[in-house]
């Protein structure tokens, strides 16, 4: 059987270190529309098909958002490739059986039981700097053959950073301009990203380390299971061309748990209320939302809902979600990928007290109903006070 792929000059980079004996560890650093995962994708069915019986593992820090990225973007190449087989998906155990014997299965570093479990040939961890040392000792102790990297370089320190300098390390560089078969749009929504922030710019175009210090939130967490909660509130981020996003924020204490609930471009004001209605949002419920909207505000309360103005001022907002516990569900894949993202503008080593505007639609959703949340406490806390003379 003959194959014949369109490939990018990242899929040749990595395929050759694939097949020198040298190199343990491929490390691809890159920036954002490099084709570095469809290139693996690409490379892992090719080394499949023609490496009988071998074991292939992809993985990233959950399952969700590997479901979600890599997993689906997999399954896109097979098909676009005219090799998916539907009979070969095991679906319940997340592997994909090869015709020869070869497989490739999907598990997030979280899964103790997988992360120390049964060897593998190749392993291939998406967004590496999501997994801690120990996650990647455990998982480079079971790989017989090689390890495959891919990151954006949003972190100063990070011990992928010691793995390059190994000399069975190899570092492959890419950069959207390595991807010729971007759109003419494409290419100038990324090269537009300096226009908002110089270290934003070196890092999701250029593929090149930021400034330090610019992550604005790093102390939130994973959470699968909801516990019994005190409050729920809803923060809402209206828009057309940018996402609308609605996201569920739930009390407990000084602890918010948060949870996508809408994240789509493209809404009138009618179709958002049609998908409220028909996910089951509380009427009773406080929805803050972005004032510089009214009309949609006033939509919003016309249709029964408890729609309330947010508080704009970015920096005490930004200051209530930092001083307060963050949970965010495993499988809210866009606020997950924005909360990384999120950083200060800067400019060269100065850090300023502004967020870059760019990808923040779920992140200005949950800070409107945090900060709300923490100003009507105060408030309440407040209002107690009392004074006898």
């Amino acid at each position: 059987m003959e194959l014949t792929i369109k490939q990018t000059p990242v899929f040749n980079w990595n395929f050759d270190a694939l097949n020198n004996p040298d190199i343990r560890f491929l490390i691809n650093q890159g920036g954002s529309r490099s084709s570095k995962t469809y290139s693996l994708c690409q490379m892992v069915i090719v080394y499949c098909l023609t490496n009988p019986g071998k074991m292939v593992s992809i993985i990233r820090k959950t399952f969700p958002t590997l479901r979600g990225t890599v997993m689906r973007d997999f399954f896109e190449v097979m098909n676009d490739l005219e090799l998916y087989d539907e009979r070969s998906h095991h679906k319940t155990e997340q592997i994909y059986n090869f015709p020869n014997g070869s497989q490739v299965e999907f598990f997030g570093a979280d899964n103790g039981q997988k992360l120390r479990g049964r060897k593998r040939d190749i392993l291939w961890v998406n967004e590496a700097n999501e997994i801690t040392f120990e996650e990647f000792t455990q998982l480079n102790m079971r790989t017989t053959e090689k390890l495959i990297f891919d990151f954006n370089p949003s972190e100063n320190f990070h011990w992928l950073y010691d793995l390059i300098s190994r000399p069975e390390s190899i570092l492959i560089h890419s950069t959207y301009r390595d991807n010729p078969f971007l759109g003419e749009a494409q290419v100038k929504e990324i090269e537009n990203l300096i226009m908002y922030d110089e270290s934003y710019y070196k890092i999701y175009a250029l593929g090149e380390k930021g400034s330090g210090k610019t992550t604005i939130y790093t102390h939130w967490k994973y959470y699968e299971h909801l516990p019994e909660v005190k409050e729920t509130f809803y923060g809402f981020d209206p828009g057309f061309n940018h996402p609308s996003s609605l996201v569920e924020v739930n009390i407990i204490d000084n602890t918010a748990y948060v949870k996508e609930i809408i994240y789509k471009s493209g809404l009138t004001v009618s179709d958002l209320i049609r998908e409220m209605d028909e996910l089951g949002i509380s009427k009773s419920k406080d929805i803050i939302c972005d004032t510089a909207r009214p009309e949609i505000i006033e939509d919003l309360r016309r249709k029964g809902y408890n729609a309330k103005n947010a508080i704009k001022n970015v920096k005490e907002g930004i200051d209530s979600v930092k001083s307060t516990e963050v949970f965010i569900q495993k499988e809210s894949l866009n606020i997950l990928k924005e909360i990384a993202a999120y950083k200060w503008k800067s400019n060269g080593d100065l850090v300023l007290d502004e967020p870059v505007k760019v990808y923040d639609d779920a992140m200005d959703a949950m800070r409107y109903a945090i900060h709300y949340w923490k100003s009507k406490n105060k408030r309440s806390d407040a209002s107690q006070f009392r004074i006898r003379y």
